[in-house]
C-alpha cells in the first residue's frame, strides 16, 4: 500500500514538474481579432513559438472587443488591437507597452461601375461598415481634405454634391445589399472587399477595385507610411527583459517573407488556428491587407496624426514616451 501511495506521489510530482516546465517554456497567450490582423503574425501562429524559444498559444477572437477585454483583464500576454484601443490601454495602464504597428490600413472602395475619383461618388450611394469607428473617420477626413461632399443619408432622393453614405453593423450585410443592387459602391475592409468583388463576378456582374483608402490618406495627411496605423501589437512590460524583445522583433520582421513563401498554405494554417476567414489567399490579396512590422516608437508621428484624427482621445496627445517599447521599458 505504501509503495502504491509513494508511486502516486511520485507521479503527481512528475506531472507538476512537467507543468512547471511548460510554464517556464513560455505558455504566452496571444489574442488576435479574426481579420487581416491574423496575417500580421501568421509565422508566429504557424510556429507556435517566438524566436524558437517562447511557446505561444494563439486565441483568434470573433470580435475586436474580445481581444481588448483580455488585455483589460490582464489575461493576454500579447495582443493585436485596434490602434486607438492599444494607445488607450498603454496610456492608462502600467501593464502593457506599444510594441509595433502591424496593419497599416486595409480599407477599400469597390463598385459595380468604374469611376475615376472620389468626386465622382458625389450623388451616389455608398454602403459602409464602421459607424463611429475608424472607417467612418477615415472616409470623413479624406472627403474633407479633398473637398468632397459627405452626408450620412438613408433617403430615396439623390443628394447631388454629396456621397450618400449608409452604415451597417456587419460587412456581410453590406455585401448582401450590394449584390441585391441597392447600391453600386461599398467601403469595406479586407477580406470583405475582396469577397464582395469575387461574389459580384461570380453572379455575372461587373466589379472594380476603385480606391485604396490608405493611399488617399497618405496623400491627404502626408503620412510617413502609406496608410494609417490601423492595428498594433501590445506586450506585457514584464516580458520585455533579456532577449525576448529582440526575438519578438525578429519574428515579426520575418513575417513578410513567410507570407510570400506560404501563400498557398495560409488558408489551412489560419483555419487550424481557429480563423473563420473565407477568402482565396493570393499574393495580391495578401498585399492588399497591408500588414507590416513598424516598431511603434518609429511610427510615433503617424500614431499621433491618427489619434488626432480620431478626436484626440481624451487628452492622450502628445503620446508619452513610456507607452512605447524602448521608452522607459528595458529593451536589452
Amino acid at each position: 500500500m505504501k509503495k502504491i501511495i509513494s508511486a502516486i506521489t511520485t507521479l503527481i510530482v512528475i506531472v507538476a514538474c512537467l507543468c512547471a516546465l511548460v510554464a517556464c517554456d513560455g505558455g504566452l497567450q496571444l489574442y488576435i481579432p479574426d481579420g487581416v490582423e491574423v496575417l500580421s503574425v501568421a509565422n508566429i501562429i504557424n510556429d507556435g513559438r517566438i524566436g524558437g524559444a517562447k511557446r505561444v498559444s494563439t486565441h483568434i477572437t470573433e470580435k475586436e472587443d474580445d481581444a481588448i477585454a483580455k488585455c483589460n483583464s490582464g489575461e493576454a500576454d500579447l495582443a493585436i488591437l485596434p490602434t486607438n484601443a492599444a494607445v488607450k490601454i498603454c496610456s492608462t495602464s502600467d501593464r502593457y507597452v506599444m510594441f509595433s504597428v502591424n496593419v497599416y490600413g486595409s480599407l477599400y472602395i469597390v463598385g459595380t461601375r468604374q469611376i475615376e475619383s472620389l468626386k465622382d461618388l458625389q450623388g451616389e450611394r455608398l454602403f459602409s461598415i464602421g459607424k463611429g469607428d475608424f472607417p467612418e473617420t477615415v472616409l470623413k477626413k479624406i472627403c474633407s481634405a479633398q473637398n468632397v461632399g459627405y452626408r450620412e443619408y438613408d433617403g430615396d432622393d439623390t443628394l447631388f454634391g454629396y456621397i450618400m453614405v449608409k452604415y451597417f453593423d456587419k460587412a456581410s450585410t453590406v455585401i448582401e445589399r450590394v449584390l441585391q443592387g441597392e447600391a453600386d459602391f461599398a467601403l469595406l475592409e479586407e477580406p470583405y472587399a475582396s469577397r464582395l468583388v469575387g461574389e459580384l463576378l461570380e453572379s455575372g456582374k461587373t466589379a472594380y477595385n476603385l480606391f485604396d483608402m490608405q493611399t488617399l490618406w497618405q496623400a491627404s495627411f502626408e503620412s510617413e507610411q502609406s496608410g494609417y496605423p490601423q492595428a498594433s501589437l501590445v506586450v506585457k512590460k514584464d516580458l520585455l527583459t533579456g532577449d525576448f524583445g529582440k526575438r519578438l522583433e525578429n519574428a515579426l520582421a520575418g513575417n513578410a517573407e513567410f507570407l510570400k513563401q506560404n501563400v498557398d498554405k495560409l488558408g489551412d494554417i489560419l483555419q487550424k488556428a481557429g480563423s473563420a476567414l473565407t477568402v482565396k489567399f493570393t499574393q495580391e490579396f495578401v498585399d492588399r491587407c497591408n500588414t507590416r512590422f513598424i516598431p511603434a516608437a518609429d511610427a510615433r508621428a503617424d500614431l499621433e496624426k491618427y489619434i488626432e484624427a480620431l478626436g484626440g482621445m481624451d487628452g492622450l496627445l502628445p503620446l508619452k514616451e513610456d507607452i512605447f517599447y524602448g521608452g522607459t521599458t528595458p529593451a536589452e
